[in-house]
Parts: structure tokens; C-alpha cells; sequence
């Protein structure tokens, strides 16, 4: 019998890409209270804090920017008792999209351009005002720039879950669906 420790989804979207301007751009930090230590390059923002570079833009009630000796940043955003931390992302389409996230702790490595979160992890997509495709697990991994997930979910009860949209522009009506056969 399978313990429920692990449950991993893949899920690879060809269809856009995140803009691929953001990977040039500066990063720019706004919080209430900002901490800085130049020797370790640590810098520790609180209260109501927005990390943008680009279009990615997350939010949350602390976070902890470490710069390595490459000049690579390592980013950690937390959020609060009420409310989430999260990213959003413009993505290179043919409409305007979106990829929105949601958890307890959101990670990000400048290196490797992936975005980790974890706790209550949620992602979804979005064109204007109408959501296309949501994922939900404990931890979900997201490549910023080739659009990667990976969702695991720990214990029997607790899957990692997806809702795919269709890709029709409207969903078929009922009754304009055809019998294959005529009847006499």
C-alpha cells in the first residue's frame, strides 16, 4: 500500500511564455522598513513590502533578499495571519496574460529564474478578467521563464490539483450539439 507521501503533477504550457524583457530589468523593493548589512549583502524588508522586476510583481508582509558573491539574488517572501504572499506575471502572448500565485512563503532564485511556493500553493492563469487554467498543491515550483510547474503534495488526503480549461473560445452550448444520425 502506497503511503500518500508524494504526488507530483507536471504540467508544461507551449502555448506562451513569460516576457523575456523581465530577465533585464533591475529589481525594485518597496516596504515599510528596510534593513540593510552591505558585508553579507542581506537585506530584510517589512511591512507591506512589493518586489517588481519587470511585470513580475510579489507581495507579502516580509521578505529577505540575499545577494550571492556572483550578484545573483535569492529572495524570500513571507506573508501574514491575513493575508497570502503573492507574485504576478505578465506572459508573452498573443493576449494580454496573466500567471497568478498565492502561499504561505514564496522563494525566488535569480540563478535559476525558478519560484517556489509553499503552504496553501496555488497558481492560476488568467486573460483579462477571466481565469484559464489553476493548479493547488502544499508546494509548487514554476519556472519564471519557460513555464515549468512541478505541484507535490504530501499525505493520503491531500492531492496536488489541477483545472485545465479548454482551449475553445466558448464552451459548446448544449443544445448545439448535433445527433450523428437523422431520425425519421
Amino acid at each position: 500500500m502506497l503511503i500518500g507521501f508524494l504526488l507530483v503533477l507536471t504540467c508544461i504550457s507551449n502555448s506562451s511564455q513569460a516576457l523575456q524583457s523581465d530577465q533585464s530589468k533591475a529589481t525594485q523593493f518597496n516596504a515599510d522598513k528596510v534593513d540593510f548589512n552591505d558585508v553579507n549583502q542581506e537585506y530584510v524588508l517589512t511591512g507591506h513590502v512589493i518586489v517588481q522586476r519587470g511585470s513580475i510583481l510579489v507581495k507579502g508582509a516580509k521578505a529577505v533578499v540575499v545577494v550571492d558573491p556572483d550578484g545573483f539574488q535569492k529572495i524570500s517572501v513571507i506573508g501574514d495571519t491575513s493575508q497570502l504572499a503573492e507574485f504576478t506575471q505578465q506572459l508573452d502572448s498573443t493576449t494580454i496574460e496573466f500567471i497568478h500565485g498565492e502561499g504561505e512563503l514564496i522563494l525566488y532564485e535569480e540563478r535559476t529564474d525558478v519560484l517556489i511556493i509553499t503552504g496553501q500553493a496555488f497558481t492560476s492563469r488568467s486573460s483579462g478578467k477571466h481565469w484559464r487554467d489553476k493548479l493547488n498543491a502544499d508546494q509548487i515550483q514554476y519556472n519564471l521563464f519557460t513555464e515549468k510547474y512541478q505541484a507535490v503534495s504530501k499525505g493520503e488526503q491531500n492531492f496536488a490539483k489541477s483545472l485545465l480549461s479548454p482551449k475553445y473560445k466558448e464552451s459548446p452550448k448544449l443544445f448545439d450539439v448535433k445527433p450523428n444520425y437523422v431520425s425519421q
